[in-house]
């Protein structure tokens, strides 16, 4: 009996160190998976050596792009690009990521008989290189570098006008700097859950894998993609203006700033939206796809003295779809708050 109990035991351990059998048709499907990763290494790698570079010399750039408007100016040994039209009360009006001076061409054009526009590269975009050396609060950079950019240029009152990242920028003066700011514009800005919409903004160039590759610039149908995806109406997309932004992306540095940013995983610190005191109107498209349109609603929450405009159909770019729209309600709201300004100062006066 014993012996039998062992001979079972033995035969029990024995099977149980026998490794399972894999089905021959989930062998095969690991073989094709194998075969497809491996072809897909060899076809990035041969993309990285082959590809032709997109990249454009700083100087060949400033050749081809620069307007009759254009400045330039020094900050932290970085070259910055902005442009200067009109007379009147100044109005900033500041692009997002991945875009330039060029986004607000339209809007600027028509709103510069009644104002001073100025329209700025952010450092790393456009014309404007971003500074050397080691950054340790992105943020922290910006937000200086406009204190610098308002005190150059002698400003001390203005209004300010931001699409996505460079609403987020708009907001960020109008916290910091509250004694300057006459009125606040926030086209489609970003502001909340940010590090949700860097990912939907940035898509690729937040992979510091992908460097490598990217490294050799961006080719023209990504920037077409991009196009597609911002725009609600098809029809209002210029490509000669997709051309223009391909350009600016693929200048000599930009893109590497571009994955800086975007890989950083730093944010201005949203709290501070609650901090903005001057009158705001805040401007979202219904079919926005990059900051989704309850974004406008936390604005309209969190900045007490806000006003919502929305358009539809309209994408992320309200400014270049709704250019008439947008002047528009812009002029109607500044008199609006001038009106009530003068009505206080009257009553005060009494």
């Amino acid at each position: 009996m014993l012996a039998e109990w062992l001979i079972s035991g033995a035969k029990l351990k024995k099977d149980h160190l026998i490794p399972p059998i894999i089905p021959h048709h989930i062998k095969k499907a690991l073989k094709i998976t194998a075969l497809i990763a491996g072809l897909l290494i060899v076809v990035g790698i041969l993309i990285l050596f082959f590809m032709p570079s997109h990249i454009k010399a700083k100087e060949e750039v400033k050749r081809e792009m620069t307007l009759s408007n254009s400045h330039f100016l020094t900050w932290r040994g970085a070259e910055i690009h902005y442009t200067d039209e009109g007379n009147g009360m100044p109005l900033l009006m500041i692009h997002g990521l991945g875009g330039s001076h060029r986004n607000f061409q339209k809007l600027a054009a028509e709103m510069k008989d009644q104002y001073r526009v100025i329209r700025v590269d952010l450092p790393g975009f456009g014309m404007s290189d971003f500074p050397a050396g080691e950054i340790t609060d992105l943020p922290g950079v910006y937000r200086d570098f406009f204190v610098f950019f308002l005190d150059t240029l002698h400003i001390d009152s203005i209004h300010l006008m931001g699409n996505s990242m460079g609403g987020m920028m708009a907001w960020n003066i109008a916290a910091a700097q509250p004694e300057k700011v006459k009125t606040l514009t926030l086209l489609a800005s970003a502001g909340y859950e940010l590090d949700k919409i860097a990912k939907v903004a940035a898509r690729f160039t937040r992979f510091k894998f992908l460097e490598p590759i990217l490294e050799k610039g961006i080719p023209m149908a990504v920037s077409e993609a991009n196009a597609d995806r911002i725009y609600a109406d098809k029809t209002k997309v210029d490509l000669k203006e997709v051309y223009n932004n391909n350009v600016f992306w693929n200048r000599e540095g930009n893109v590497q700033a571009l994955m800086r940013l975007t890989s950083s995983g730093q944010y201005p610190d949203s709290s501070l939206i609650k901090t903005v005191q001057c009158p705001t109107l805040v401007i979202w498209g219904k079919e926005d796809e990059i900051v989704p349109y309850y974004h406008a609603e936390k604005f309209i929450r969190d900045i007490p003295n806000s006003k919502l405009v929305t358009y539809s159909p309209c994408g992320h770019v309200p400014m270049i779809e709704k250019t008439e729209e947008v002047k528009r309600d812009f002029e109607a709201f500044v008199k609006e708050v001038e009106l009530e300004a003068k009505a206080k100062t009257t009553a005060l006066s009494n």
